[in-house]
Formats: C-alpha cells, sequence, structure tokens
C-alpha cells in the first residue's frame, strides 16, 4: 500500500473519529446504561462467550459499552476474566486477570484496571477479546481510537482466539477505510442487533 494511500486513509479515519466521538458525548449517562443493558446480554448469548474459558475485557471510558454485567457472569461462570495495563512495551498490550470488581483499580491513564497482585494472562492464552471501539461496520470492520494498541494485541494473540466488538447502533457505519493493519472483528454486537464479521468458529481449538 503506497504512502499516500496510507495517508489518505488516515485522515478519513480522522474524520470519522471526530464524528463518532461527537455522537457518543451527545448520549446521556442514562442512554449509555439502559443500552449498555442490552449490548451485554446479546453478547452474554453468544456461542463466543459461552464456549471462551479465558475472556479479556476492557474498563469503559469517555461513552464507551459498558462491561460490568460481562464481569459478573464470567466470574459466576468460573472463567478466566482479565483486562489490559496502561503500561505497554510496544505495541502489545498486557493482561491481568482478577477475581472480583474490586481488584480494578484507576491506573497511569485514569483508566481503571487490575492491580500488580493479579496475575499476569499471556495474550497466547485469552480465548476471546472483548474489544472497544469508536465506530465499527456491519462487517467487523473496527475504527479505535488511533493508537492502534488493539490491533498490534490481536495479531500477536493465538490463531485460535476470537474478537467480539461492542458498540452501541449510533456507532455502526456503512463503510471504513482500512490498512493492512487493521484487524476485523468475528463478531459486533448492538443494543438491537449482531452483526457477522469474520464470524468464525467458537470452538477456540489450536489452528
Amino acid at each position: 500500500m503506497s504512502e499516500t494511500v496510507v495517508e489518505e486513509a488516515a485522515a478519513r479515519k480522522q474524520t470519522l473519529r471526530d464524528e463518532l466521538t461527537a455522537r457518543r458525548k451527545a448520549m446521556t449517562p442514562d442512554l449509555i446504561d439502559t443500552r449498555g443493558l442490552k449490548v451485554q446480554s446479546r453478547f452474554l448469548a453468544t456461542e463466543y462467550y459461552q464456549n471462551a474459558r479465558t475472556v479479556a475485557l476492557y474498563a469503559p471510558i469517555r461513552g464507551e459499552v459498558p462491561t460490568r454485567d460481562i464481569l459478573i457472569a464470567a466470574l459466576q461462570d468460573e472463567k478466566t476474566v482479565c483486562y489490559p495495563l496502561s503500561h505497554v512495551h510496544g505495541r502489545i498490550l498486557s493482561f491481568r486477570a482478577i477475581k472480583s470488581e474490586a481488584e480494578l483499580e484507576p491506573g497511569r491513564l485514569g483508566v481503571r484496571e487490575p492491580t500488580n497482585s493479579s496475575d499476569l494472562i499471556a495474550v497466547d492464552q485469552i480465548d476471546l477479546f472483548v474489544v472497544p471501539g469508536l465506530g465499527f461496520t456491519n462487517d467487523g470492520k473496527r475504527l479505535g481510537r488511533g493508537g492502534g494498541y488493539y490491533d498490534a494485541t490481536l495479531r500477536a494473540a493465538s490463531a485460535r482466539s476470537r474478537r467480539v466488538g461492542l458498540a452501541f447502533n449510533d456507532q455502526l457505519v456503512e463503510m471504513l477505510p482500512t490498512t493492512g493493519d487493521d484487524v476485523d472483528m468475528d463478531l459486533v454486537v448492538t443494543e438491537l442487533s449482531s452483526h457477522r464479521g469474520l464470524f468464525r468458529t467458537w470452538d477456540f481449538l489450536d489452528t
């Protein structure tokens, strides 16, 4: 891909980020909570969640879909639940497991993350990544905040791992400019529907 094409894609992405950020800011906390409950309920019904043994969640910020119900359900279902750390070596996120919500504390960037006493979980041991984003397409394309950390992490994960993006319906767009660094979702779940992306099998067998 030529440098000009990459630059044009980056410019289009930034324009979309501005638009989608404005949409999220327009949502009230009550609306986020109400719609967030529906997104989480729909996610918990997926085969991806039900068959995963180790689930990577995120702590929501700036209007992202809440994940607390997923955390509570996953702990009750005796799954290993881990969250990313703010201290990043290179582009790949590190994850620590938690056994209760109380183990999440505000980190270096103000985002809640596991305490240092929690167990580290290797990226290649994670079955299912639950991924936030500013925007998604029906076929699994994702637009993040621009850091590229999730894309790098998902590329470094095991080939048997799967990815589900959580979003509000307002975050769905028809098209997203992409480059070779972007990683697609297997499924995108909103409060109204679920959209097949890669939609690979959910057996998490080594491939």
